[in-house]
């Protein structure tokens, strides 16, 4: 047994007996999670219990991504993408939508006369993310609306983007959107890894979290080169909703999105690596938000650990 878990389990045993239920009685997952912070979820998902310690390494987990993140970040800009409502003040040159912060009676008036002229109207908290508490909200007389701004106060509320049938062909019920990622050196913006995520019929969101499917994209092309996965472990060559397949499928006006995430990566300062979140609408595409965004679905659609390669994209070099 691994000196560190010997003294943690004679430490503390109820925090030991704790994690080990979590983990299902399974030892190695739960030593994995004492010894590195990977979450269960993640040992599942990359099937470590079939990996050994050195092809384990080679996976960025989230632990290891926060902890590079707080060292190429600066607290500033950290502090800026942790908070949906002073990234869109930043980056409100790049929407075409309107968003409000529910923060006095002037704003909630604001909130009210919007939502009575869209008929709906998207709600989210300031400081989630995986698209926990976003609602899609809908109203019909400015009563209705002063209601519903009592049951979300402090929240953003924003017009409804309106996609591309090029992406709502997946699921037309989700706005369905293009992770794309930016590594900043100066002046200079580098893309790695992105994947398009899908959301299932019936639901608002497409995050994984959320349920939705994700398939990695070549970043140069634009094109879908896997199949779709979803954070359960099961592999799509079609959406099980609409049909619609993955592998092969292109992206349109790929060189546009491109542009848009390194002239945004440009405006945030002391950031970096950022992970967009961008829709396709008729009228090109829109950012959604800016996020420390996750590893995971393209680790998974890809089959293989990713952390010396981020590391050499933020400025790290690597030694095992």
């Amino acid at each position: 047994m691994h000196p560190y878990i010997l003294l943690y389990k004679t430490l503390f045993p109820w925090k030991y007996r704790h994690y080990m239920e979590l983990a299902g009685g399974d030892c190695d997952k739960c030593h994995e999670t004492l010894l590195h912070g990977t979450f269960y979820e993640e040992y599942d998902l990359y099937r470590f219990g079939d990996k050994s310690e050195a092809e384990r390494r080679e996976y960025l987990t989230d632990a290891e991504r926060d902890r590079i993140c707080r060292r190429v970040n600066s607290r500033s800009g950290e502090r800026t993408v942790a908070d949906k409502w002073k990234t869109y003040q930043r980056l409100k040159p790049f929407y075409r939508r309107q968003v409000i912060l529910q923060k006095d009676n002037a704003s909630r008036q604001a909130v009210i006369a919007l939502g009575e002229r869209e008929g709906r109207l998207v709600a989210k908290p300031a400081n989630q993310c995986g698209g926990r508490g976003v609602e899609l909200l809908q109203a019909r007389t400015r009563e209705e609306w002063a209601h519903l701004l009592a049951e979300h106060d402090g929240c953003l509320f924003e017009q409804c983007i309106h996609q591309d049938e090029a992406t709502a062909r997946w699921n037309a019920d989700s706005v369905n959107t293009i992770r794309i990622n930016t590594f900043r050196k100066g002046n200079e913006v580098e893309f790695f890894t992105s994947f398009i995520r899908t959301g299932r019929k019936g639901t608002f969101v497409d995050n994984g979290a959320q349920g939705g499917i994700f398939a990695s994209i070549d970043e140069a092309t634009g094109r879908v080169i896997t199949d779709g996965y979803d954070e359960h472990g099961n592999v799509f060559l079609s959406h099980p909703d609409s049909g619609t397949r993955y592998q092969g499928e292109q992206l349109p006006r790929w060189e546009e999105l491109l542009t848009l995430a390194r002239n945004m990566a440009l405006a945030m300062d002391g950031m970096t690596y950022i992970g967009w979140d961008i829709a396709l609408t008729p009228d090109g595409w829109e950012p959604v938000e800016a996020n420390r965004g996750e590893f995971v679905a393209q680790q998974v659609t890809l089959g293989r650990g990713m952390r010396r390669e981020f590391m050499k994209r933020c400025g790290i070099g690597t030694r095992g």
